[in-house]
């Protein structure tokens, strides 16, 4: 095990964009919910009770967040975000233990809400019906960072994020091939696209399945040529 929490720092510099997938117009809204995903304007009360519009992120493992792997549970564990001082190498990996900084979140804010950070002592169960505005996405390292370091604030055990990404790069990936294959369908019902996408992805076949297949990430690009084949024949017109 890793004795130090890991930080998006490199030789000493700091290589934000590491942290992101997407971030304000650049994230897709054919792209399912997925750890890590963060939502603006969610109306949420304080500890004074008051209700206000709040930036949260996404908790929830995705294996745990969906009752068929499309629709959404009733409710999802978030956190909230607020603007934070940029938190420096040393203090990622030894200090801030409640917080996942989010250095340059929000790129086309002020100076003063660049750099933001979830709050694992603010923590809230929300429906999916409040997360509209999606204004990012983390990227899988990303992800790794936030899980290491919320289990390390629950357990004050360092888990090293490459057993993360074990446990996580199918799940990604299934995202990803969410998100292509809504994106190409565009159908107008995000909802039925998705489950054609579902449904495809589990469908029998002889051996295992092209889901199953996510398991190994050798068998990635096997899962999507035959993905691109099949929206090919989906979407081509038919004489």
């Amino acid at each position: 095990m890793t004795r130090e929490l890991e930080s998006p720092y490199v030789e000493g510099a700091p290589q934000w964009d590491s942290l992101y997938r997407a971030r304000d117009d650049e994230v897709a809204p054919t792209r399912p919910v997925f750890t890590g995903d963060v939502f603006s304007a969610v109306p949420l009360p304080g500890r004074t009770g008051k209700v206000k519009d709040r930036t949260v992120i996404v908790l929830h493992h995705p294996c745990s967040m969906r009752t068929n792997g499309v629709d959404l549970a009733w409710q999802l564990l978030t956190a909230e975000v607020t603007p934070r001082k940029e938190i420096s190498e040393a203090d990622w990996a030894g200090g801030f233990f409640n917080l996942m900084p989010l250095p340059a979140l929000r790129p086309g804010l002020s100076s003063q809400a660049l750099h933001q950070a979830a709050d694992f002592d603010a923590l809230y169960m929300v429906q999916p019906q409040q997360l509209v505005n999606r204004i990012a996405c983390l990227s899988q390292f990303g992800v790794n960072l936030l899980l290491q370091r919320w289990v390390h604030y629950s357990s004050r055990v360092i888990v090293p994020t490459y057993l993360f990404q074990e446990q996580t790069v199918a799940h990604y990936e299934e995202a990803d091939l969410l998100e292509e294959w809504c994106d190409e369908v565009n159908s107008g019902d995000p909802q039925a696209d998705a489950q054609a996408c579902m449904n495809w992805l589990r469908s029998e076949r002889d051996g295992p399945t092209y889901q199953e297949l996510l398991a190994n990430p050798q068998s990635h690009s096997t899962v999507r040529k035959a993905m691109r084949a099949a929206l090919k024949n989906l979407t081509s017109p038919r004489g």
